[in-house]
């Protein structure tokens, strides 16, 4: 049930991005339709991988070292909307650009350096979940072994 809520979410999230794109580049706000593209492109990935994980299909599409390697393109992307979120913020802080007209806007390019990060973020999450085998990576196994006694 959870796989298929995450992908409805991925795969909506994909084509908002992908609208958005066209939409900002009919709108000539060219960052912010590179930054649509992006978070489309990451969700699509991340819809994909929930889709092969509903069908059980995971295993043979992908080894774990294919899925580390995902998870170093959501870093990645993650990476370029953080870089994109400070360089917009830092540009509307200092020439106080206003919201409108759409052409001009550096508040909907923050808005989507958000967007893209987030993208990157659960590409990055889903892609170590599902290296693993379906259990949670992300929190501390009493048998991890680590040599503490208790």
């Amino acid at each position: 049930m959870a796989t298929m809520i995450n992908l409805s979410i991925a795969g909506i999230s994909s084509v908002i991005g992908y609208s958005a794109c066209i939409t900002f580049f009919i709108l000539h706000n060219y960052p912010s339709g590179v930054l649509g593209m992006i978070s489309g492109t990451t969700d699509g990935l991340t819809c994909f991988l929930h889709y092969l994980q509903w069908k059980g299909k995971l295993r043979a599409w992908y080894e774990s070292s294919d899925l580390m390697k995902i998870c170093h393109i959501g870093i990645l992307v993650a990476t370029v909307g953080l870089l994109c979120l400070g360089y917009f913020t830092t540009i509307q802080i200092m020439l106080k650009i206003p919201m409108m007209p759409v052409s001009g806007s550096a508040v909907i390019s923050i808005v989507w350096s958000i967007v893209a990060m987030r993208s990157g973020i659960f590409l990055m999450y889903h892609s170590i979940k599902y290296q693993g085998g379906g259990e949670n990576l992300l929190v501390d196994n009493e048998d991890s072994g680590n040599g503490e006694t208790a």
